[in-house]
């Protein structure tokens, strides 16, 4: 039972005469009867907030009652801890997969096929790079392609490609897709409260990178696909997360969980509150205590 968490609690509640007494009782249309269940569970729950707090049990990190808890055999946390040397070959595997897979032609001379992408490249809209970002690149394409295309051609289009282009991972593109990965596990500002990036995200870049090389009908995915998936990515990062003109980026914001200023500023007053009891009878605070209750 994969995200046992959101499973409601009147199913919940059912599953503990399954897993206590080995049967399942049934009272349906004036019919009563008593099953046999012998079977064996595997859930799989996530914490509350996002993250597993090592001080709080089991019980109260998970959004389940501590009988139904209790029923289970063996339980283990797995913890996402942050590891250089791990995520690097984590994101490797994840990479040499999608590199493995796809169907279809498997031979392709790696070339670009948009023309719109080459023709804008003779006007100086580069960057530090030699490429054309996407915020500049896409409003001259609609500028300079008015006429819509009819929609059962675009149909036709997207069917052709789903059923044909199953675009395999290039060295380059998923070195520019690791890269990207590395730097949102690991950012350079070291701030605590950074957005909460595991393998998931890798493989929505990937995924990203892949229906980009669809839609030019490619069996490979370039580097160019890499970069303005990484370019969307960015943009989504900054519409979301961020709460201010200074860059300040909240987690809680899209619901990615984590530590948003709100409750940082709970959590800091609850400190300071327990500060407070404990020196009663003192009756002030000094400047170490509010430091101490900041760390």
């Amino acid at each position: 039972i994969d995200e046992f968490d959101k499973m409601e609690r009147t199913h919940q509640d059912g599953l503990l005469e399954a897993m206590e007494q080995q049967q399942v009782s049934i009272a349906k249309a004036g019919v009563v009867a008593s099953l046999p269940a012998r079977c064996s569970i595997i859930a799989a729950a996530n914490p509350k907030h996002g993250s597993y707090n090592l001080g709080r049990t089991v019980a109260e990190n998970l959004n389940m009652a501590s009988p139904l808890l209790s029923r289970f055999d063996l339980v283990f946390i797995l913890l996402d801890q942050a590891d250089v040397s791990q995520d690097q070959k984590v994101s490797s595997n994840i990479m040499n997969l999608y590199r493995q897979q796809g169907r279809g032609h498997t031979s392709s001379s790696g070339q670009s096929g948009g023309g719109s992408n080459s023709e804008a490249r003779g006007l100086d809209w580069t960057d530090n790079s030699g490429r054309i970002p996407m915020m500049t690149r896409l409003p001259w394409v609609a500028e300079t392609q008015r006429q819509p295309l009819p929609a059962d051609l675009v149909r036709d289009y997207i069917a052709y490609a789903r059923e044909y282009c199953h675009p395999k991972m290039t060295p380059a593109a998923a070195e520019v897709l690791k890269a990207y990965f590395m730097e949102l596990r690991y950012p350079t500002n070291h701030n605590k409260d950074n957005v909460p990036i595991t393998t998931r995200q890798l493989e929505a870049l990937i995924r990203l990178s892949q229906a980009r090389a669809k839609a030019c009908l490619r069996d490979f995915v370039l580097k160019e696909d890499a970069d303005d998936v990484v370019e969307l990515m960015r943009e989504s990062v900054r519409q979301v997360h961020v709460t201010n003109a200074q860059g300040h980026v909240d987690k809680s914001r899209g619901g990615a969980g984590g530590t948003s200023n709100r409750k940082a500023r709970k959590a800091f007053q609850k400190e300071l509150e327990r500060i407070a009891r404990m020196k009663s009878g003192q009756g002030r605070l000094y400047t170490s205590d509010i430091y101490t209750a900041a760390k």
